[in-house]
Formats: C-alpha cells, sequence, structure tokens
C-alpha cells in the first residue's frame, strides 16, 4: 500500500464512522477512540510494502513499519523514540534530509523524490527515493510526519546501463576500422557515417558524406555486369525483408579510385525509426590471397553478433546458412553435441547420430587430451590466441587429422553450451613440417660448407703429398701400392661434404670428364650395405666417358637404389645395367638426338600405384610415413642439370625400372688419354695464391716435381703486386692458380679482376674446396682458363696444366 492509497484509506474511514458518537483527539475520527485509531492506522502501516517512518515534531519515531525494520536490518524496538538522525547509528543524518525536515516544520510543505545512497545492513548499498508529508496539522502540540522510503536502485541501474550502452555503441562506432553508416528510407539517404567511412571514401567531413546518394560511391557496373544503382537497391530490399544481407561490393572513391569491400546490410531501429545499418570493409589488401577460413569466420561472427536473440526464432534459415558452409560447425554443451552440421561430420567420420552420443575428449588423440577440459575449450597456457586452438583428431577411419578450432559461449535450448567452427589444417601443418625441414636442410648446407672448406684444404696436403710421394717410388712396389691405396682414399674421403652439400643444397655440378661405371657400382654397393637386397650388374666394357660430377651423379644413383632397397622389405635383387645407345629424332621419349649412356635400376619391390607415378618426382612427395620426398625430387633436378633424362616404369607387386641418360661428349684424341703418372714439364712459370700455408707448401712441392717455376701468394693482394713484378721484371707467370675463397681478403674473383686490368690475356685457373659460385661450375664465362677442385693429385693437377699448355 502506498503513502496516497493510505492517506485515501484514513479519509474513507473517517467519513464513514462520523456518526459512531466517539471521536480520535488526533484525527478527529469519529467512532474511534484515540487509542482505537492508533491500532488501526498501525496496522494499516504495518501492511504497506514501502518503508514508513512516523516522526513527532521533535523528529523522534513514534513508529515504523515492518517493511522499515527488514529492508534497513533494525529491530523495530531500536527505533521506537529514537531521533531520525540517530536511527542505525546515523544513517538518515543527512545534512540535505535536516534542512528539507526543518523546513517542513516551519513553512508545513510537504517534499517529494530527495534521492539519497544509503549503505544498508542487509542488502547493501541502495538509492533510494523520500517523501515527507505533514499528515497531521490540527494543533501545533499533536503534529506528526510521515516519512516514507522508495527504492529506487534498479531503476538508477537500469538507466546507468542505458547510457552506458549508448555510449558503448557511440564508442564503438567512433573508433571501428570498418566504415559504419546508416540509411534512411525511402530514397535510403544516408544519414550518418563514422571516421572510417569518411576516410574510405575520402568525403571531407560527415556532412560531406551524407550528401551522396549509395550508387554514387559506386562504379556503373559492378563486376557480374549488373548496373550498380539497380543492384544496390535489390541488397537493400533483401536486407529489410531478411532482416541482413552479407554480399561483396565494388565501391568508388570520390577520386575515382575503384576497390572491393564486403557489405554487411542490417535491419535496425533507432529511436522508433527504422533504418538500415552498412558495415563496408575494405578487403583490397586480402582479395586476391583471401582466406576461405578467415571469410567464414567473419561472416558467421557477423551473423552470430547480429542474431543472437533471433536465433530461436530463425532457426531453419540459420540451419541452411550453417549446413551450406565449408567449416565443421557444431555445438556443443552437457557433455555431449547439441548440434552438428555436415561437413563437421564429414571432417570426424562419423555419422550425426553417432556424433551427437559422443562427447569431445573422444575425437580427441590420446596425446592431446589433456589440452582440453570437459566443456571441448582449450586449457589455459596451451594456446596463444584466446578461444583458437589447434589439437590433433582420430576420426572414424582412424586417421590422424590436424584441426584447428574456433570456440564462443552462448545460450543454446536454455542452457550454457559451446558454438565451434572446425577447420582441416593437415595440409597447412605438414607445408610447416616441410618447411621445417628445409630449414634443416639449409643450415646442414652451411654446416658442409665450413666442413667442406677446412677439411678439403687439409686434404690437399694430404692427397697432394701422398700423390707427391708416389711418384717418388718404383711402381708396383709395396710402397706404392700402399701410397696408391691412400690416395684412393683421401679422395674418397673428400666425397663426404660434396654429398652432403648436393643433398642439402644442390647447386650448378662442377663437370669432369670420366666414365660412371665405377661411380655407379660404388654408389649401390654403398647404397645397400648391411641390407638384405642384393645388387647384379651389366655394364658393357666399352662404356663411353660422359662430363658429370661425379658426386651428384653418384648421389643419383644411391637416391634410387635406396627406393629399390626400401620397395623389397622382404629381401630381393637390383638389376643395374649401363650401355651406349643412340637417340634418333624420332625417339617416342621425346629426347633430343644425340649418343647417351643409358643407366637402368631395376626392383622386384611393391611397385607404384597408378595415382601417384606422376607425382614421384615432386618435392616433398612421399608414400613412406618418415620419408622426406626429398630423394627422387634431388635425382631428377640433378639429371636435368646434366642436360640428362630420367624416367620410371612400374608395375604394382611386380617392381619399377628406373631409367637415366646422360648425353655423351665426343672428345678430341688428347682428350681419350688417360695417364696414371704425370709428365715432367719444365720452362713455365706458375703463381700459386692461397691463404693456407699447408697448400701451398704442398702444391708448390708437386709443381716443382713436375718441372715448373712457382711462386706464392697468401691473397689477392700479394698475388697481383708479384704478377705485376714479373710483368716489369720481364718475367711473366704463365699461368696463375686462384683460390676462390680467402677469408678477411680478395679473393680469386677480385683477383681475376684486377689481374685482368693488368693483363687481358692472363692464363688463371681458380681452384677451391667448396662453393656454389656460378664460377665453378662454367669458369670460362669468368675468364678462368681452368677450375681446380680441392682436394688434388699431382696427376690431376698436371692433366690440367697439360691441357691448358696444349702440351
Amino acid at each position: 500500500m502506498s503513502k496516497e492509497e493510505l492517506l485515501k484509506e484514513l479519509s474513507d474511514l473517517k467519513e464513514k464512522l462520523a456518526n459512531t458518537g466517539s471521536q480520535c483527539s488526533i484525527c478527529q475520527i469519529e467512532g474511534y477512540s484515540t487509542d482505537e485509531c492508533i491500532d488501526l492506522c498501525q496496522s494499516i502501516i504495518m501492511a504497506i510494502t514501502e518503508p514508513i517512518l512516523v516522526l513527532n515534531e521533535d523528529l523522534k519515531c513514534v513508529f515504523a513499519n515492518k517493511s522499515f525494520s527488514d529492508m534497513f536490518g533494525i529491530e523495530l524496538s531500536n527505533i521506537r523514540d529514537v531521533s531520525v538522525y540517530d536511527i542505525g547509528n546515523g544513517l538518515l543524518d543527512l545534512k540535505g534530509l535536516r534542512d528539507l525536515l526543518t523546513e517542513l516544520l516551519s513553512i508545513h510543505m510537504d517534499f517529494n523524490g530527495y534521492e539519497v545512497n544509503l549503505q544498508l545492513l542487509n542488502i547493501g548499498e541502495r538509492t533510494m527515493s523520500l517523501n515527507a508529508t505533514d499528515v497531521h496539522q490540527k494543533t501545533k502540540d499533536e503534529r506528526l510526519l510521515l516519512l516514507s522510503f522508495f527504492d529506487t536502485t534498479e531503476q538508477k541501474n537500469a538507466e546507468k546501463k542505458q547510457r552506458e550502452d549508448g555510449e558503448k555503441y557511440r564508442s564503438l562506432f567512433e573508433t571501428s576500422h570498418d566504415a559504419i553508416m546508416t540509411l534512411e528510407p525511402p530514397d535510403w539517404s544516408f544519414t550518418a557515417g563514422n571516421p572510417a567511412t569518411i576516410k574510405m571514401f575520402g568525403c571531407e567531413n560527415e556532412a560531406d558524406f551524407t550528401s551522396k546518394q549509395p550508387w554514387l560511391l559506386s562504379p556503373e557496373y559492378q563486376p557480374d555486369g549488373q548496373i550498380s544503382a539497380i543492384k544496390a537497391k535489390e541488397m537493400i530490399d533483401r536486407a529489410v525483408d531478411l532482416g541482413s544481407n552479407y554480399f561483396e561490393w565494388v565501391h568508388k572513391r570520390l577520386n575515382g579510385e575503384e576497390f572491393p569491400a564486403t557489405v554487411l546490410l542490417s535491419r535496425i531501429e533507432l529511436k522508433g525509426n527504422a533504418l538500415l545499418q552498412a558495415t563496408v570493409r575494405d578487403i583490397t589488401g586480402r582479395k586476391q590471397v583471401e582466406d576461405e577460413l578467415a571469410t567464414h569466420r567473419f561472416h558467421l561472427e557477423e551473423i552470430v553478433r547480429e542474431r543472437t536473440v533471433e536465433l530461436e526464432e530463425s532457426e531453419g534459415k540459420y540451419r541452411t546458412l550453417v549446413e551450406q558452409s565449408h567449416d565443421g560447425i557444431y555445438i556443443y554443451g552437457g557433455k555431449r553435441f547439441q548440434f552438428v552440421n555436415d561437413r563437421f561430420c564429414d571432417l570426424m567420420m562419423y555419422s550425426r547420430d553417432e556424433l551427437l552420443s559422443m562427447e569431445f575428449s573422444e575425437l580427441i588423440h590420446s596425446d592431446d587430451k589433456g589440452m582440453i577440459n570437459d566443456n571441448g575449450i582449450i586449457k589455459e597456457g596451451f594456446s596463444d590466441i584466446p578461444n583458437v586452438f589447434q589439437v590433433r583428431l582420430k576420426r572414424g577411419d582412424n586417421e590422424i587429422r590436424h584441426i584447428e578450432f574456433s570456440v564462443r559461449s552462448l545460450t543454446y535450448s536454455g542452457e550454457d553450451a559451446i558454438l565451434g567452427v572446425a577447420r582441416d589444417i593437415t595440409l597447412l601443418k605438414k607445408l610447416e613440417n616441410e618447411q621445417w625441414k628445409i630449414e634443416k636442410l639449409e643450415s646442414l648446407g652451411l654446416l658442409a660448407g665450413g666442413i667442406a672448406h677446412d677439411f678439403n684444404n687439409f686434404l690437399t696436403a694430404i692427397m697432394g703429398n701422398i700423390s707427391l710421394a708416389r711418384t717418388m717410388v718404383e711402381p708396383g712396389s709395396d710402397v706404392y701400392e700402399i701410397l696408391t691405396s691412400s690416395e684412393h682414399a683421401a679422395s674418397k674421403a673428400s666425397n663426404l661434404p660434396r654429398q652432403l652439400l648436393t643433398f642439402s643444397r644442390g647447386g650448378d655440378p662442377v663437370k669432369s670428364r670420366l666414365s660412371i661405371a665405377k661411380i655407379l657400382q660404388d654408389s649401390a654397393n654403398f647404397a645397400l650395405s648391411g641390407s638384405n637386397v642384393t645388387a647384379e650388374y651389366s655394364i658393357v666394357d666399352d662404356l663411353k666417358q660422359v662430363t658429370v660430377d661425379g658426386n651428384q651423379i653418384g648421389q643419383v644413383f644411391s637416391n634410387i637404389v635406396i627406393n629399390a632397397q626400401q620397395a623389397m622389405l622382404d629381401g630381393g635383387r637390383v638389376f643395374i645395367s649401363a650401355e651406349n645407345v643412340l637417340i634418333s629424332e624420332k625417339d617416342p621419349a621425346a629426347i633430343t638426338e644425340g649418343q647417351y649412356v643409358m643407366i637402368t635400376i631395376k626392383d622386384e619391390g611393391i611397385g607404384i600405384e597408378k595415382n601417384h607415378l606422376s607425382r614421384v618426382f615432386d618435392p616433398f612427395f612421399s608414400t613412406k610415413h618418415d620419408g622426406t620426398g626429398l630423394g627422387l625430387a634431388t635425382s631428377y633436378s640433378i639429371v636435368t642439370k646434366h642436360r640428362g633424362h630420367i624416367r620410371v616404369e612400374t608395375e604394382v607387386g611386380k617392381g619399377s625400372i628406373f631409367t637415366i641418360y646422360l648425353p655423351v661428349d665426343i672428345p678430341s684424341e688428347a682428350g681419350e688419354t688417360d695417364k696414371s703418372e704425370p709428365e715432367k714439364l719444365s720452362g713455365k712459370k706458375i703463381l700459386l695464391m692461397d691463404d693456407q700455408k699447408l697448400v701451398r707448401e704442398t702444391a708448390t712441392a708437386m709443381l716443382e716435381r713436375l718441372g715448373y717455376e712457382v711462386g706464392v701468394a697468401a691473397d689477392g693482394n700479394e698475388a697481383v703486386d708479384k704478377y705485376r713484378t714479373g710483368m716489369n721484371t720481364s718475367e711473366p707467370y704463365d699461368a696463375v692458380i686462384l683460390d676462390l675463397t680467402i677469408p678477411n681478403g680478395m679473393g680469386g674473383m677480385e683477383t681475376m679482376k684486377e689481374l685482368q686490368t693488368i693483363d687481358p690475356d692472363v692464363t688463371a685457373i681458380v681452384s677451391s674446396g667448396y662453393s656454389n659460385a656460378p664460377v665453378m661450375a662454367d669458369h670460362s664465362v669468368y675468364g678462368f682458363a681452368g677450375v681446380m677442385m680441392k682436394p688434388y693429385s699431382i696427376t690431376q693437377l698436371s692433366e690440367l696444366l697439360r691441357d691448358i699448355f696444349n702440351e
């Protein structure tokens, strides 16, 4: 019962009892004595739900109802005859209230709506509206004040929230990176635009923007050929009918520049007016590399944000959208799936009925189960991005797949649940893993390069001294044979870093003329060492020489033989043959006409499936669980760089045949000579540049043994000075041997340029233990007469100089 109702009740009671004969001395209500009237008033006031205090003219409490006691947490016995300012330890001792009550007593003026914040014992801080009424003014001695309290806390909070929501929306509107604008019917003109809108379209200000019609900020035609003005009207009508419309659009800035954008039109109501809100996002930067996941996620978030309130009412339309999504979408709550779309079923390889009876954890790979809680959300510390995580799943077909989940909380059928979007990122994970492997290979290449440079310098001294010593003993003697074996071993040792470099980096081959029969046998025997597979050879005696990089070609043979061995886990044989062939211009394999050495490697393995055959030479393609997919790709690259051809034939269950064609260069008579012992010459003067003292001493000894006069230099500057001095003193050098790499000094390339300025006809040989520089593969292009790979023997050094001097 409110205060107004109370007063009306008292007035009605007074009229009813006017003729009873008795009369209250305070209220003058006839029919009731003073005590009876007081009891009656107290009963009525007690029934009122609003807190009530009755004060006398000394502002002491003469009565308080139960609602006051309950709300303020003060016993009624502690209120009566207590000054209003002392109630609850001064709870109502407020200056503003004192002033109002004093004024009320002096001028008999009621007051309403005095607002205060009170800290109540039972319910905490509350906002109250106080009303005071002088309820009895007959005599000065009998005056009473009625003080009522109205709890306005919820009303105030609601008003505050409404203000905050308005400010929040305005803040989002003003700070959004997307262009947000409103359109008003009937002509759908712009009524507002945020700062991002002004910037996007190049307007001067909001007024400039709102003066433009929507279709004036678009080109005349859209990419599908429709007129922009007509299509814009269609898009607006659709948004009005459906509540929202999301589409792509080509806009035009005021300077005429066109740009692609996504547009979300949403039907809104603002201050009773039906409007459209357009959210425009410039997608120029992402258009060509548009990520389907990001597009669906953005689209889905926009729909969820705009339609959460209407979700149950528009379930049919929403389900259609979800079922057509390329991402798996599900709702999980109560430790089971509540909803899954068709794509989610396809990803998991389970039927819808099976998934709806499963817990989320049943899909997770056993090693990843600890990352997920019972609600199907990633635990703290397992993901850098909130609500986005990646785990491995074991599908219904037992295949392990990597899935990225994006989740958010929502209410579904009145219960807390999780809305999730699942995307298969298995291929992306594989690409990341392969990138990691490539980086490892690059690191291996750097390591191998560092090893090769120093290692081959040491081997040059070892191999050179051995070959030098061999010239000093009788051929056929035990010492001669020991030195020959040692020289061969040193030559083999030099192949180790080169093989690492070939595998890790590839690069242009450093070619020389040689017979590949021994390379083929050595590579195959090494690859099959310790296995249960044997090799059978058929190599013609007159196999022609080819110009190849022996180390790289050996790597090709090794890769193919290793593949053959892995295809025969229970053992078997590999048949290897090499012969000379002549390819005609009508060859069905489209191989260039000419002479070739044909190498065939045949196994008795499981063969290659037809659907894999076209990809066997693709980088990173492998049918083996732990394969890198680089072996055959590397082999294909090496053979191609040698102007050769490689092909494969296979039959599942019977084995595979790899055939390699390497072109034969027709040599001159002198080119066919193979000397096991170096010939001594004389009368030539050689300048040797190398930063390693050990190499300089060994090479000098070999050159002097061959009859050459030798000058040495530790770096390019010293070499240039000595070469210039020789020319000035009429004692020029006939040739120079330049180390390609000189740490902290002038290397071979720079030195060559300096020498050519002194002597354009300089005869120079480039030498290196390791380099990917093009000069090692094609030295003549850079003006060098020859190339000498470290380590080298006295015989190799002799043959190179004889070729250069035509002796």
